[in-house]
């Protein structure tokens, strides 16, 4: 069967940092033909002069989820790793396939998925987490054994090999890289850990899978009070980027069901959906600085601002330089949120400290889109401001009929 669609990519008016992935949903028709047509193989297009070759992934499964099942769409992503040569204007590519590679882990050895291309996931039901790696190199885990307070993300490992994120630090041992929490969930404690208080329980997946453009996790996760009482129901997706360790990106889709009444967020500081601790050597009272999108700088400035991201960069280990930043979506609630952000690690886009605390009434759902952006360098030289508007306003793309 001859393929009769055609990609067209415009080089933009805009500065937009290479590499990068766009988004284009499909209507089901176009949708079913790229399918079909692909079979069991890779997608991929084909610049027609230069032959450059840009990864594609067909994909249904959406970032959000109900408790019961993940939400569909019908769309194409397109990793756009370089522009080719001599070219100003409209580029044109064709579509072509090729062989799925074999995702078989190497059996006893340090690094079972090191000839694995993509982002490949592997869960380790007996270990209770999925490793997911990105060309053939660990990018975090997902941890979620029940003998632990809460399921979180661990590392996440960005320019040479370095991880961005702590865990579990001396000062607070409930800060787990990134997690998710609350410490008044209808007066129940469900954010530290200690004896007595509430748990966030994984209880399924609703989707794991890796692609040669990005691969996801969502989880389905109750949070329950101290007598095992239903608060709420979580869905939480993780969408890892097929990018370089010096521009990594993960997007993040926090969902909280009301299943079970009204849940009430106290007005506490203790919370965020999600929670970032950073690398202890690029926190405020080492090497590092807290960078806001309106310039404002460190705790002192922006704590309980609004801002559209925040940026924590600084020196790991005396070998790079290097940062972590968090994006707001604009269609959240509250979108540039109010911020808390610390000196000493930890910061996160979500408090209900600063409205007072939450209603979230039964059988409805409170909906929060992040970004996590992992680069090299500083803010400025990370490219932090760009990288944000490439996530609000992706590069656009279309498919046609020739």
């Amino acid at each position: 069967m001859s393929m009769n669609l055609k990609l067209r990519l415009a080089k933009p008016e805009r500065e937009i940092p290479l590499p990068t992935v766009s988004r284009l949903e499909l209507d089901e028709a176009v949708f079913h033909q790229l399918e079909e047509w692909a079979g069991n193989m890779n997608l991929i297009a084909v610049h027609e002069t230069t032959g450059l070759a840009l990864a594609c992934q067909l994909n249904r499964t959406a970032l959000s989820a109900t408790p019961d099942a993940m939400q569909q769409e019908c769309a194409l992503y397109v990793l756009i790793s370089e522009w080719p040569a001599e070219s100003d204007g409209e580029l044109v590519f064709s579509f072509d396939k090729k062989a799925k590679p074999d995702v078989t882990p190497i059996e006893r050895t340090n690094r079972p998925w090191r000839d694995i291309p993509g982002v490949h996931l592997e869960h380790q039901e007996e270990n209770a987490r999925v490793v997911v790696c990105i060309e053939g190199a660990m990018f975090t885990r997902y941890l979620y054994s029940p003998f632990v307070g809460k399921p979180y993300y661990y590392p996440m490992i960005g320019p040479n090999g370095k991880s961005l994120l702590q865990d579990a630090p001396d000062d607070h041992l409930h800060h787990h890289g990134l997690w998710w929490g609350h410490d008044d969930v209808n007066g129940h404690r469900v954010y530290h850990e200690f004896r007595g208080e509430g748990r966030q329980v994984h209880r399924s997946f609703l989707a794991m899978f890796g692609g040669p453009v990005f691969g996801q996790i969502t989880s389905l996760i109750d949070w329950r009070g101290e007598n095992g009482e239903l608060l709420l129901t979580e869905t939480r997706s993780v969408r890892v980027y097929n990018l370089p360790p010096e521009a990594r990106a993960v997007d993040l889709c926090t969902e909280l069901h009301a299943v079970n009444g009204d849940v009430h967020f106290g007005d506490t500081k203790e919370g965020g959906f999600p929670f970032i601790r950073v690398n202890e050597q690029i926190n405020g009272h080492h090497t590092g600085r807290l960078t806001a999108a309106s310039g404002k700088q460190n705790e002192s400035e922006i704590f309980g601002t609004m801002t559209e991201w925040v940026d924590y960069s600084g020196t790991i280990y005396n070998q790079v330089e290097a940062g972590i930043a968090v994006f707001t979506h604009p269609s959240n609630e509250t979108f540039a949120s109010q911020w808390f952000v610390r000196d000493y690690g930890p910061f996160t886009p979500a408090n209900f400290h600063f409205c007072g605390g939450k209603q979230l009434p039964d059988q409805e759902t409170l909906r929060m889109k992040h970004r996590i952006y992992i680069h090299q360098g500083d803010v400025t030289s990370g490219l932090v401001r760009q990288r944000y508007e490439e996530y609000v306003q992706p590069l656009p793309f279309e498919v046609f009929t020739v």
